[in-house]
């Protein structure tokens, strides 16, 4: 693999780290408002399986902060990597 090929496979990895960071972005906002109406809705319940849930999405939603910073730092090592390259 030639360097070219190289900076070539760098910027096409960055851009698919930024198309990932945006689409999480979007699924994390389109989940909380999901989240928002069914809480409303099941607002006060109790039942095992609303709670299961409700505790599925706290689980889902505590990984959306570390993996928007898994995304940031791919790119940033991939851009330092680049610059390197020259």
């Amino acid at each position: 693999m030639s360097v070219g090929e190289v900076k070539a496979a760098l910027r096409a990895a960055i851009e698919a780290a930024r198309q990932g960071r945006r689409m999480l972005d979007q699924a994390a906002t389109e989940a909380d408002a999901a989240t928002a109406t069914a809480n409303a809705v099941l607002h006060g319940s109790q039942h095992e399986e609303v709670t299961a849930v409700r505790q599925a999405l706290d689980s889902a939603r505590a990984e959306v902060r570390p993996t928007r910073r898994r995304f940031d730092a791919t790119v940033e090592h991939a851009n330092d990597y680049l610059t390197r390259l020259g």
